[in-house]
């Protein structure tokens, strides 16, 4: 499966659950096709074989059984000469012919059991000819045939059809033996896909439960403040720059709702029309703040537009600042109905137009646009730039059916919803390049050290309830300062990638790698006990020394420690402390080799280790 990380909360989850969908649906096609050939395989040979094999038994039971009637009505006509028995042996004889005919049918086919089958009915017939129709046919006024040689051949019959029937027995039990195991085997792996689906949504429910953003709870936390009625509700100021945007913008619709509110106060209206709509536009801030998601707050902010404005459709436009373009946000949260161009040059078009002048831009039924003393206008469309800080981040384009009279109060309460949409969708954007930047170190690639507290906390507990082995391994640049001061910070730099890329490379796909501060990295092994800790981080400090053997950045080696999460090492803060008193055990050793802690380090020492 494949392993569960959080660098951009929304994408990373899809991608997640996607991988998940083809995994399940593998292992159901799998099982699928694995079933269905052990059923054919059962239904095309099997089956047949043992069906035959079963009718051959029972036709070979009742040809002996007519051959024991035919002997027996023979012997009692020869020494009676009643008719009578010549009548049962012939009955014998009609109920022979159809058992061979069966066990021709059935066990001919069978090409195990044709031979044993032919040298039964040889000495059958040899019974037949030789004695049982001489017999049968035999006047009352001669001698009857020798019944010792009728019996010898009888014998002879027996012998044939005792080893016939017992290989008749072997091949049914065979064959039966065989089918029970294909059904075993249909069994276990029904069984086999259930557990691996089973498993599966576990390990996805877990991901799901564990990925929480702290900034956007504080978010939501602020906007719950406000739907109470909590107009005094403050910005947090430790939360990310666009979230603190954000709420801002929410703090100013704020505002202007209570100064409308007491404005409506004095008037003898209970509500006017600006009002309702300046409550829809709370009500939209509020709907496409509450999520970080791009494609959902763009959605919000077309259909909260279309509500307050009565527009037909509503585009958001999408600044691309490396091709200079507009992008149709559509694309990523696609409506019904009509669709644009899915991009649009700066400065051609309505939009173009908005996003190079900065400035609300119109279509009119006739020329220009102007408001004249009845404070309206005949306006087709219109165009609003989304504005951040001074810089253009998109372009809201509605359209009317057809050219309609537009008032200045209408045109305002549009161009604020504008504003609170250009700050929601600036922050959606900015969280996403933000939350995958967050975990990543830049120089190495590697994990930082905040994803290795979140991984750290989750793996021990993991091991904790499950008894599973953990082990941490912790390194350190041997000289690193000396070779800083005497190389300079470029090489440096260099140097400490290249150790991030054989850390990399020697890492298993269960493993994960992290830059823990300066010249210092680690290692979480799961499922590694402290031995097989111990040869990973022997054949990671061979790996980094012949990297080094020659070359610009010639004689770089690292000092490691090693602890696994058993005994006193019960949390993630002990299992880190014991690694580093190891790997600093290594070091005083003489550096460039690998220390495993024996205990975790106390409040006063570092803890002993056994170096290696």
């Amino acid at each position: 499966m494949p392993d569960v990380s959080f660098p951009n909360q929304h994408r990373t989850l899809a991608q997640q659950l996607s991988g998940a969908f083809v995994v399940l649906g593998g292992l159901v096609a799998a099982a699928f096709i694995v079933t269905a050939l052990a059923y054919g395989i059962g239904w095309a040979w099997l089956t047949p074989e043992l069906q035959r094999s079963r009718q051959a038994e029972k036709a070979e039971a009742t040809s002996y059984a007519a051959m024991l009637d035919e002997d027996s009505a023979l012997r009692d006509y020869l020494a009676t000469r009643d008719p009578r028995s010549l009548q049962a042996y012939q009955h014998a004889q009609v109920r022979l012919g159809q058992a061979n005919d069966s066990l021709t049918a059935n066990a001919g086919a069978i090409p195990a059991l044709a031979r044993s089958m032919v040298e039964t009915r040889l000495a059958e017939e040899r019974w037949q000819a030789e004695w049982a129709k001489p017999a049968a046919g035999a006047p009352s006024s001669e001698a009857p045939p020798s019944m010792a040689r009728g019996k010898a051949l009888f014998l002879a019959y027996r012998t044939q059809q005792t080893a016939f029937a017992e290989a008749l027995a072997l091949h049914t039990a065979s064959q039966s033996s065989r089918e029970d195991w294909l059904v075993d085997c249909r069994v276990l792996i029904e069984l086999f896909v259930f557990a691996a689906v089973l498993g599966l949504v576990m390990r996805q429910h877990h991901a799901l439960r564990n990925a929480i953003v702290t900034p956007v709870a504080a978010l939501l936390h602020h906007i719950r403040r406000i739907r109470d009625g909590q107009f005094e509700a403050t910005v947090d100021r430790t939360a990310p720059r666009e979230l603190a945007e954000l709420a801002e913008g929410l703090n100013e619709v704020v505002r202007a709702l209570v100064s409308a509110r007491d404005s409506a106060a004095c008037r003898d209206e209970a509500l006017s029309e600006h009002s309702i709509r300046l409550h829809q536009i709370l009500d939209a801030s509020r709907e496409f703040s509450e999520s970080l998601n791009l494609a959902y707050v763009m959605g919000s902010v077309r259909a909260a537009t279309a509500a307050i404005g009565g527009y037909e459709r509503v585009v958001v436009w999408l600044m691309d600042d490396e091709q200079r373009r507009l992008v149709d946000g559509q694309e990523l949260a696609p409506d019904a109905g009509t669709t644009v161009d899915s991009a649009v040059e700066v400065g051609q078009g309505l939009a173009g137009r908005a996003a190079k002048s900065g400035r609300t831009t119109f279509e009119g039924s006739a020329g220009q646009i102007r408001f004249g003393s009845d404070n309206d206008a005949q306006v087709r469309a219109i165009a609003i730039p989304l504005i951040v800080g001074a810089r253009v981040v998109g372009v809201l384009e509605a359209r009317y059916p057809e050219a309609r009279a537009v008032t200045k109060d209408v045109l305002e309460i549009v161009e604020m919803l504008a504003t609170h949409a250009a700050t929601a969708i600036e922050s959606a954007r900015l969280h996403e390049v933000i939350e995958e930047r967050s975990q990543v170190d830049a120089l190495t690639r590697l994990l930082n050290r905040r994803r290795l507290e979140l991984d750290m906390e989750a793996e021990c507990k993991r091991s904790a309830r499950y008894g599973r082995p953990l082990s941490f391994v912790m390194l350190d640049v041997d000289h690193f300062k000396a070779f800083n001061d005497s190389h300079g910070h470029p090489k440096a730099d260099t140097a400490l990638q290249a150790v991030a890329e054989v850390i990399a490379g020697c890492a298993r796909t269960t493993d994960t790698a992290y830059r823990y501060g300066g010249e210092e990295f680690c290692i979480l092994l799961r499922e590694t006990t402290a031995e097989d800790a111990m040869h990973f981080a022997e054949r990671l400090r061979r790996r980094i020394e012949q990297r080094f053997e020659s070359g610009a950045l010639i004689g770089i080696t690292a000092s490691f420690g090693v602890a696994d999460f058993a005994g006193e090492t019960s949390s993630p803060r002990t299992l880190v402390e014991a690694a580093d008193a190891a790997m600093y055990e290594s070091k005083h050793a003489g550096r460039n080799r690998i220390a495993l802690s024996l205990r975790p380090p106390s409040a006063t020492a570092r803890a002993p280790a056994a170096t290696v």
